[in-house]
C-alpha cells in the first residue's frame, strides 16, 4: 500500500514540473534569456544627519576583546593545570624501580628464548633439505 502511495506521489511530482524546467533539460547549453529591465529607483536622502550609528562604541569593542582574552587565558590555565597533574614527575619509588627492572629482565629472557627457538628451527630446516 505504501509503495503505491509513494509511486503516485512521485508521478504527480514529475507531472507537476513547470514547462520551463522541462525545456531547460532539452538543451543545457542554450543561451540565457535576456534580462528583465530593472525598475527605476529613486534616490532618497535622509533628512537627518547620522554619525554612522548602529555599530558598537569603542568601549564596547574593548570590553568584547578583553573578555575574549580572559577566556583564552582561562582555557590555557586549565590545560596547563591538567597537564601538570597528569605528567610524570621523574621521582620513581623503590617499588616502581623494582617493577621496571623485573619487566626488563622478563623481556630479555623472552627475547633469548625466542632467538634459541629460531636457531633450533633453522638447524632443523637445514637437516631436512
Amino acid at each position: 500500500m505504501s509503495r503505491r502511495v509513494v509511486l503516485v506521489l512521485s508521478l504527480v511530482a514529475v507531472l507537476a514540473l513547470p514547462a520551463a524546467a522541462i525545456a531547460q533539460e532539452s538543451s543545457p547549453f542554450a543561451p540565457l534569456p535576456p534580462a528583465q529591465p530593472a525598475a527605476q529607483q529613486t534616490d532618497t536622502t535622509p533628512s537627518s544627519t547620522s554619525d554612522g550609528g548602529g555599530g558598537l562604541r569603542q568601549w564596547q569593542e574593548i570590553l568584547i576583546f578583553a573578555a575574549g582574552g580572559i577566556l583564552l587565558l582561562g582555557i590555557g590555565w586549565a590545560i596547563v593545570g591538567d597537564a601538570r597533574s597528569v605528567a610524570p614527575t621523574g621521582d620513581e619509588t623503590e617499588g616502581q624501580a623494582a617493577a621496571k627492572a623485573q619487566r626488563e629482565l622478563e623481556h630479555k629472557r623472552r627475547k633469548t628464548q625466542a632467538r634459541a627457538a629460531n636457531k633450533r628451527a633453522k638447524a632443523a630446516r637445514r637437516r631436512n633439505r
